[in-house]
């Protein structure tokens, strides 16, 4: 059974799975804000409302309860993928390094999701502590979906030989690096801004963002936007396709990827905003996110360990 279980090809299979089920968890996190359920189990962590179940409660309260227990699920998963990696790879494999980088995070993660409910950083709260915990949590979300990627990939291809990066690409990687932090953060900070202040019309919307009563991270919302449509199209435009390397390679089929998935991030970040922001549209949003952070993670990948096609090294 075990054998069975730490094939290759299984164990990537399951920790795609278990990339899909990070996605579906940071989305049901969102879910709990956005529906009012983030004090449905009170300030109590990690018991709800003092119970391990809490029979006989109120809808927002299962919501709650329904995303610590798929967390706790999560928990374990990383859990037994970091044991099963540990068996199958021997001390120095990639796969190793990124299972545990995947359990790093899922404990910051429980950690910060424990600060926002004993703190009481949740529903309406204007604590300016929630503008640092919600970027945060957010950064800390899509580094543990990008080590979980890492996992995947390195489960599959983590034996082919590391390619050394040019001086121009370990650069870009940077910028990259920096641009999609500050778009993550920001991000986060608008979302806030929308939650505290939801608006009617764009007009109303803009009286927000600029009245000096507005909360901090409503006068800061609108920076959000101009970022997540600047900075790529910047990036775009800069972009220069490197002559040294196949035309058919694993890396440059994951940065056209990722070029076309900014395009339709950004296509729906612009209905989010013209819409004013409903829910499924919000969820949407958040979606294409963290599309975007697995795509970005396997072109960092692919480009480090790159291959043709046909699976050959290059």
């Amino acid at each position: 059974m075990i054998s069975m279980i730490t094939s290759t090809r299984v164990l990537y299979r399951a920790s795609w799975v278990l990339v899909a089920y990070t996605v579906l968890i940071v989305v049901w996190g969102a879910w709990v804000r956005l529906s009012g359920s983030g004090d449905g189990c009170g300030d109590n962590w990690p018991l709800c409302n003092g119970m391990v179940v809490p029979v006989k409660s109120a809808a927002k309260t299962w919501i709650e309860f329904a995303h610590r227990a798929s967390t706790a699920v999560y928990g374990v998963a990383i859990l037994a993928q970091l044991t099963l990696v540990w068996q199958k790879y021997t001390k120095g494999h990639p796969a190793r390094l990124w299972a545990c980088a995947s359990l790093f995070f899922t404990i910051t993660e429980a950690l910060l999701g424990k600060r926002l409910v004993t703190a009481g950083l949740v529903n309406h709260s204007t604590d300016l502590s929630r503008m640092l915990i919600m970027p945060l949590h957010l950064m800390n979300t899509s580094l543990l979906l990008a080590s979980a990627v890492m996992t995947a990939e390195s489960i599959q291809h983590g034996d082919r030989r590391r390619h050394s990066l040019s001086t121009a690409e370990r650069n870009w990687g940077k910028i990259l690096i920096v641009a999609t932090t500050v778009i993550l953060a920001s991000g986060a900070i608008a979302a806030l801004g929308s939650h505290l202040a939801p608006s009617e019309s764009l007009m109303q919307g803009l009286a927000h963002d600029l009245s000096a009563e507005s909360h901090p991270a409503v006068r800061l919302r609108i920076i959000h936007p101009i970022l997540a449509l600047a900075i790529p199209i910047a990036l775009l435009l800069c972009a220069r396709p490197t002559p040294d390397r196949a035309l058919h390679s694993s890396r440059n089929i994951w940065w056209g990827r990722l070029a076309w998935g900014t395009v339709v991030a950004m296509g729906v970040g612009i209905a989010t905003l013209t819409l004013l922001a409903p829910i499924w549209l919000k969820l949407t949003h958040l979606v294409m996110a963290n599309i975007l952070v697995i795509l970005f993670t396997l072109c960092a990948f692919h480009s480090l360990r790159p291959a043709s096609v046909s699976g050959e090294p290059l």
